[in-house]
């Protein structure tokens, strides 16, 4: 398997303009959205426990030039792409569906997928050629998802051999120079073994500094997960307080956004009101498999399908107006979900470093107290 030498990140001026992209946000809706997660496909090998993408029918998914044709109507005022799943690499057309990405999205700033890192050499040789294909100012991240250590990741995955495959994934995809983190989705299956986690993942992964680590929380999503019927789940939060201060002082865009967000997952696991505008519907949107947009991967309302209607007509449609009013006043439920909590931290910067700074402060002073209550 060739590998690729390890590239430098995006600099400061492709950073600057990516930036600039996303800061239309703050002042008005944009005429296309600034970021996109286009749902690849439902089919997944395995069985994971707090998902059942997998159980729903894989038929209409949307080919890879329906997808190209899609992303050249958005690709003008796209800056940020997620390419999610299902299993996105059990499309065998994931070449050309990345072929697209590359071409058709100029001002692109951060691709990122995830995998659950069966298919090594297939993820491997499609990411490396990716990666070369892609302008130097796009900031490609893959997150393989480890959800524990190895017996209990298995079991959780539901396959034996997951771990050993995500390992194995990862450890190729760090050696070719791509950035790697590793996500892991915290359940009543793991919520109390995030040491023995991280423990695992320091041996199966030498020299995975813990910033490359990545929590959220389980969700709940009828048309995303197919999983309606399970339970919510609250994360015991100095478990996720204690993340934050072992990641270390934030050294990158991205490292310094993950810390925001966690200290933010903190105190909505209390039950807290996010606190933060979201962004669902004013500067991003989801895409099904079969081509149906919605706001989000959590908020069930259909919206049109891409196969019947312009894609830029939707997003401008009375519809997609009136679910955008809704999800202001919090008729959605609201949620704070690792995919939609980015945008919604970036859309609202000084709303954001208000309610962080002041969240950041509490989780000081409960650790200060409970070191010296372990020192006494």
């Amino acid at each position: 398997m060739a590998t690729a030498p390890a590239r430098p990140g995006p600099g400061l001026l492709a950073r600057a303009r990516l930036v600039a992209g996303l800061a239309q946000t703050w002042v008005r809706r944009p005429g296309l959205p600034t970021r996109v997660v286009l749902d690849l496909t439902r089919r997944c090998n395995l069985r994971c426990t707090m998902c059942r993408t997998w159980a729903r029918p894989a038929d209409g998914e949307l080919t890879a030039a329906e997808i190209d044709a899609l992303l050249a109507r958005l690709g003008p005022g796209l800056r940020w792409l997620d390419l999610t799943g299902g299993e996105p690499f059990l499309r065998r057309d994931l070449p050309q569906i990345f072929e697209a990405v590359a071409t058709r999205a100029p001002r692109l700033g951060v691709l990122h997928f995830q995998t659950n890192g069966w298919f090594t050499e297939r993820v491997l040789a499609q990411t490396v050629a990716l990666r070369r294909r892609l302008p130097g100012a796009v900031e490609l991240i893959v997150t393989v998802s480890i959800d524990g250590p190895a017996a209990l990741h298995d079991r959780i995955r539901g396959v034996p051999g997951a771990f050993a495959r995500a390992v194995a994934t990862a450890t190729g995809l760090r050696a070719a120079g791509i950035d790697v983190h590793v996500g892991t989705t915290i359940t009543r299956d793991n919520a109390e073994q995030l040491s023995a986690t991280w423990a695992a993942l320091r041996e199966a992964l030498p020299g995975l500094p813990r910033a490359r680590w990545h929590l959220n929380a389980m969700q709940i999503s009828p048309h995303f997960y197919d999983n309606a019927a399970a339970a919510p789940l609250r994360v015991a939060v100095d478990d996720v307080g204690a993340h934050v201060f072992a990641r270390g002082v934030p050294r990158s865009l991205p490292e310094l956004m993950e810390s925001i967000y966690l200290v933010n997952l903190a105190f909505t696991q209390r039950g807290e009101p996010s606190g933060v505008r979201c962004q669902a519907l004013r500067s991003t949107l989801f895409v099904s498999p079969e081509g149906e947009l919605y706001p989000c991967h959590l908020y069930d309302r259909p919206l049109g399908n891409v196969r019947e209607h312009d894609v830029v007509a939707l997003w401008h449609a009375a519809a997609t107006l009136r679910a955008r009013a809704d999800i202001e006043r919090l008729a959605c439920g609201g949620c704070f979900s690792a995919c939609e909590a980015y945008p919604a931290l970036a859309g609202a910067p000084l709303q954001t470093l208000r309610t962080t700074a002041r969240r950041g402060f509490t989780l000081l002073r409960e650790r200060s107290r409970a070191d010296r209550v372990h020192d006494g």
